[in-house]
């Protein structure tokens, strides 16, 4: 398919991912991301899709399932992604407005992964318009806490995978502009200090602070870093009352390895720093991603991708990468996956983040080239 002057329009991606950028959808936000799933599944709608809502649970925000094609017509493709940034509401307001400068896009969600997403929807409506009918069924399942390791969406993944013959990932691509063939595992882990409360003025002996425990775990913890598993605290909270002695305290930390291995010795890793006496150590996990290694059928579907980049005049390159993406769920199914479809960015979960706009209309006419011939 000769896809160099395909009419990808890309006033039309920023168009939709303005509206979608100034929808603030922080994963920790619930009613938030469901906004954002109701903005997508109207813009959906409109495209002439059929569309379900599936509420949210476990805190987390509602998803979108799209349907394009008949009911029932057998595996098809499956564009995967989310509606959830890590950025917190207020963010357009302060040091993240939306705006186009010195051919980039800024803005909250703007790489991760809103504009991805867009960028599919135009592919998908072109081919509509241009009167170019995909040869398989096209399903778009948009989820709402990958960026919290989709605790709550992993089994709604899994499932609507195992029913596609294709899964299309269009999170953003890195500087390099590669694609993505797989990725190494990831693991969130748990992390909690109990300590004993007392009154941190008359009787500060007589606690056990979970605050200093923790503390004093942290750099302990990012010590642990190898060039197998890297180790990183994101998140810390702790204490009840500014008189107290605090009895508790907890941390998240991400890690991710070359194998799944060193992921398995990581949580022993952990439970073995110890602490202080008088204060309990606790971890867990709270969700993880599995190795997708790359297989034939993932190879397959690169090159195909390759190729029609090539009539565009596009050279581009596919890689395994660190950093997790749902794509991991239905690869390790060994479903044909390929991600890092969108615009190539930078700066991803940074206030920073960016596309280059000069990248939406090749890269726009590589996923309706996909769309249109993948059988």
């Amino acid at each position: 398919m000769d896809l160099s002057h395909f009419p990808i329009q890309p006033d039309s991606i920023l168009k939709r991912l303005r509206r979608w950028v100034e929808c603030e959808s922080p994963s920790w936000d619930g009613a938030a991301v469901s906004a954002m799933a109701g903005l997508a599944a109207e813009d959906l709608r409109q495209m002439g899709a059929t569309v379900h809502t599936i509420p949210g649970n476990k805190g987390y925000g509602d998803c979108a399932l799209a349907e394009f094609g008949p009911a029932g017509a057998g595996p098809g493709i499956l564009v995967l992604g989310h509606l959830d940034t890590v950025h917190e509401r207020g963010s357009l307001a302060g040091p993240m407005p939306w705006r186009e400068h010195e051919g980039r896009c800024y803005g909250p969600g703007a790489y991760d992964m809103k504009s991805g997403i867009c960028l599919a929807l135009e592919a998908i409506e072109r081919l509509r318009r241009e009167g170019i009918s995909p040869k398989l069924p096209v399903r778009v399942l948009l989820t709402s806490d990958e960026e919290s390791g989709s605790p709550s969406t992993r089994s709604l993944i899994e499932q609507t995978a195992r029913e596609a013959k294709y899964v299309l990932v269009p999170e953003g691509s890195e500087p390099n502009g590669n694609l993505v063939s797989g990725r190494f595992p990831t693991t969130r882990f748990q992390l909690w200090t109990y300590g004993k409360p007392s009154h941190a003025l008359l009787q500060r002996s007589a606690g056990r602070s979970a605050i200093n425990a923790m503390a004093a775990l942290l750099p302990r913890i990012e010590a642990l870093n190898t060039p197998n598993c890297s180790f990183t605290v994101t998140y810390v909270r702790a204490g009840q009352m500014v008189a107290t002695v605090p009895m508790e305290s907890y941390a998240e930390i991400i890690c991710t390895a070359r194998a799944q291995d060193y992921l398995d010795e990581a949580r022993a890793l952990l439970e073995k720093l110890g602490s202080e006496e008088g204060v309990e150590i606790k971890v867990d996990i709270k969700a993880r991603r599995p190795t997708w290694t790359p297989g034939p059928a993932d190879e397959r579907l690169w090159l195909q991708a390759r190729d029609l980049a090539r009539s565009t005049g596009l050279e581009l390159n596919c890689e395994m990468l660190f950093g997790g993406s749902d794509g991991n769920f239905t690869g390790a199914l060994g479903v044909p996956t390929l991600d890092a479809l969108g615009p190539v960015g930078a700066d991803a979960h940074q206030l920073t983040e960016n596309i280059e706009l000069s990248t939406l209309v090749p890269r726009g006419r590589v996923m309706a080239g996909l769309l249109a011939t993948l059988e």
